[in-house]
């Protein structure tokens, strides 16, 4: 269905110049299987400590015909929040892709953002990304594209750091050289 959706995206996009555009709701992909939520509870300590946390790359499926096209541009749009219940410290946000799922966490993140955890006052510490980063990468150049999201927290001195990291906004946009069909 998700496949069929992003296929009538391309219908809706597509431009002149001979180009198809994809726009793909990448959180739509993690939300079914819960892997849009990365939880974190690190102990009460008098040092400060560290904790990573990856969900297990998930599958997107795209359009067949990607993989006969040039990639002209991809920009990826994210943004996620630390929904924090106890403790201060920081926390980071990676997203990663790949061709395939052995891959996805062997290689840099395209996008990083980090965010303050001031206890649960606010209770949400939004992560955005610095700004939208345009890829020519082709590893988008696929009709099956892996992506996998990174959280890593640092728990200041004190009391445990209790809550999740939320990815609320995770949006491509492919533009190809036109060679779809």
């Amino acid at each position: 269905m998700k496949t069929l959706a992003a296929a009538l995206l391309v219908f809706a996009a597509a431009c002149g110049a001979g180009r198809a555009i994809f726009n793909v709701d990448v959180v739509s992909f993690l939300q079914p299987s819960g892997k849009d939520t990365i939880g974190y509870n690190v102990p009460a300590a008098p040092i400060s400590v560290s904790a990573d946390s990856f969900i297990t790359p998930q599958k997107i499926s795209l359009p067949s015909g990607l993989g006969k096209s040039t990639v002209d541009s991809v920009t990826v749009t994210a943004a996620a929040v630390a929904e924090n219940t106890s403790g201060t410290g920081s926390a980071t946000f990676q997203v990663y892709f790949s061709k395939d799922s052995a891959t996805v966490y062997g290689t840099t993140a395209y996008i990083s953002a980090s965010g303050t955890i001031s206890g649960t006052q606010p209770s949400t510490v939004p992560l955005l990304a610095p700004s939208t980063v345009s890829l020519a990468d082709s590893v988008f150049n696929t009709n099956t594209l892996w992506v996998g999201i990174h959280a890593a927290v640092t728990k200041n001195a004190g009391p445990a750091l209790i809550g999740r990291v939320r990815v609320t906004t995770l949006l491509l946009r492919i533009v190809l050289q036109d060679k779809v069909f």
